[in-house]
């Protein structure tokens, strides 16, 4: 099994929000703005604690690594104007 740090890289890289376990006991979807060795930004999407966010949070929240206790990519494709139900397609 990866390592969440292997986990939130991939998500950058592949420009794919990612789900975030933190050891506190929230629960995030982020994407991930940046990242080094030790810690990364993100900007929350949702979260167990909608309070620790502002609603025009543009600059995003960093964390460390080591505050995760788990990661996973989301894997399906974000929503679209194009993909919402009853849109046809040109």
């Amino acid at each position: 099994m990866p390592q969440p740090s292997e986990v939130v890289i991939e998500a950058a890289q592949t420009g794919r929000d990612v789900r975030l376990h933190l050891r506190d006991g929230e629960v995030v979807v982020a994407r991930v703005l940046w990242h080094d060795e030790q810690e990364f930004i993100y900007a929350a999407i949702t979260s167990s604690h909608p309070e620790r966010y502002a609603v025009c949070d543009s600059t995003g929240t960093t964390l460390r690594f080591d505050a995760l206790t788990r990661a996973s990519v989301m894997r399906s494709e974000p929503l679209t104007k194009q993909s919402l139900p009853g849109r046809r397609r040109p």
